[in-house]
This record gives structure tokens, sequence and C-alpha cells, in this order.
């Protein structure tokens, strides 16, 4: 079960900055070090990669199914 309702990564890991705002929106990839943003508005920390933002993200899903 990977898909949780209202919550998707923004771009497939892109990172942004604190302001919510994508950081490298020239290359429009998803390198770079930057912030995991889910549609439900959270945040992740800084991380250097596009996979460390997608683990934070299935982390992030998993901690909201503990919630329910």
């Amino acid at each position: 079960m990977s898909r949780l309702a209202g919550h998707e990564l923004a771009y497939e890991g892109a990172p942004f900055n604190a302001k919510k705002q994508r950081t490298n929106w020239l290359m429009q990839g998803v390198r770079g070090v930057g912030r995991g943003l889910c549609s439900c508005g959270e945040l992740s920390d800084n991380l250097p990669s596009g996979a460390q933002r997608k683990a934070w993200h299935r982390e992030h899903k998993n901690t909201i199914r503990g919630q329910k």
C-alpha cells in the first residue's frame, strides 16, 4: 500500500526551500539539496537527493497511516 489520499510528493521529489518554492526549477529535475514537499503541506528537512526525499515521503505516509 503505497498511495495515500492527500499525500503526494511534489514533482517526484524535486527540492524545495522552506518557503515551499522549488529551488532548481531551471534544471527541472530532482537533483540537489532541498526539502521534500508533500501535498498536505509537510516539508522534510534539507536532504541531499531526490532519493532521500522519496524515502522521507514514504516514512511520512507511514506515520500518517499509524495515526489513523
